[in-house]
């Protein structure tokens, strides 16, 4: 397994930036395409196998998709965050935040692990001839 620091660093500032701008644009159902990109970036930059492309794709993007979800939920004071914090001491609404957390935190890993593997794919092309011939 290759950790490619540079390449990490890179994505995660990628994914960061592109969830940003496009979460603000864009509806809520296109927002899996950012992390599938961000991983996709890694998979291709990395080379070596496929498990380079899952953990250099899996890790960045997973921590972006934390910064993002947190962004939303605790920086912008949308509705639900402005009700949420004059309660943010109860339990429940503690729990319903760090489980917002999680989600986005698991969401964003699973697509990054997906445009991971796509990334090399598309760099190793022997590969997709052989599924195309297979």
């Amino acid at each position: 397994m290759n950790l490619n620091w540079m390449v990490m660093v890179i994505v995660f500032m990628v994914t960061l930036v592109i969830s940003i701008l496009i979460g603000a644009h864009l509806p809520k159902s296109v927002g899996f395409i950012v992390p599938i990109i961000g991983g996709l970036i890694a998979g291709y930059y990395v080379g070596g196998n496929y498990t380079d492309g899952i953990v250099n794709g899996g890790i960045p993007v997973c921590l972006a998709g934390f910064m993002y979800t947190l962004d939303i939920i605790v920086i912008k004071g949308n509705k639900i965050t402005a009700s949420f914090n004059t309660l943010i001491y109860s339990e429940s609404h503690l729990k319903l935040l760090i489980s917002f957390l999680y989600v986005g935190l698991v969401l964003y890993f699973f697509f990054g692990i997906i445009g991971g593997l796509l990334g090399f794919a598309i760099k190793e092309r022997k590969i997709i001839k052989r599924i195309l011939v297979d």
